[in-house]
């Protein structure tokens, strides 16, 4: 800044140096510049400097949709549909629901070797639907709700379902998802979200599986 607000610094050699090589000076910065900025594609010079894009979405999003009234709904249909369905999972009802959301909705028939037990297994089905994003679909996250009827010894997991529907409902109407987004419902629990990550993976315990035809 002295070159610039002191008149005697302009008769300086500094300033006298600069004039003179002042085409070569700005040649030289251009070119280390462009340089620079192809080296920014390697990770060894980019790698000590990250911004995630996910530090900028706080305060993004704005919910305008009315999960709870949504949530209060669903659960009145549902606990009327596991009363009329007993102990069995209301698999064509749940898929209904998500393809009226407007979302692919796929039922897994499954029959899993119990692990503990040589010899038992379990059949059953899982439910679930896809909200698709605007990615190329390579990478996905699931939510996954097990179901429980009133004759589980266990608390009925009918709000959680209930939720799961509202917020599928709310998340098909956003358009900034970057990945796929897998509603699951299994049947007995941990067992049927092992027969479905088999299905989803394309193995068996490790192994390839037979079945191909897995949609997803």
């Amino acid at each position: 800044m002295g070159l610039l607000t002191d008149p005697s610094g302009l008769r300086g050699r500094p300033f006298q140096v600069l004039v003179k090589h002042h085409g070569v000076i700005c040649t030289v910065l251009y070119l280390s510049s462009l340089i620079w900025f192809g080296m920014l594609a390697s990770d060894q010079v980019n790698s000590g400097t990250y911004l995630s894009e996910n530090a900028l979405l706080p305060g993004l999003v704005m919910l305008n949709s009315d999960v709870t009234s949504d949530t209060k709904i669903y659960l009145q249909e549902l606990e009327t549909k596991m009363r009329k369905s007993g102990p069995a999972m209301p698999a064509e009802w749940l898929q209904s629901q998500f393809s009226s959301i407007g979302i692919n909705s796929y039922i897994q028939n499954f029959t899993l070797n119990y692990p503990f037990s040589p010899g038992k297994k379990f059949s059953g089905v899982n439910v679930y639907g896809i909200v698709r994003g605007g990615g190329s679909g390579n990478e996905a996250m699931v939510l996954s709700v097990p179901f429980r009827s009133f004759e589980s010894p266990h608390p009925t997991t009918g709000p959680g379902l209930a939720l799961l529907l509202a917020i599928t409902k709310y998340f098909r109407k956003q358009k900034y998802w970057a990945k796929d987004i897998i509603m699951l419902v299994t049947e007995y629990e941990l067992l049927g979200m092992q027969a479905w990550l088999e299905a989803y993976h394309g193995t068996s315990c490790g192994t390839k599986a037979k079945d191909k035809n897995f949609p997803i």
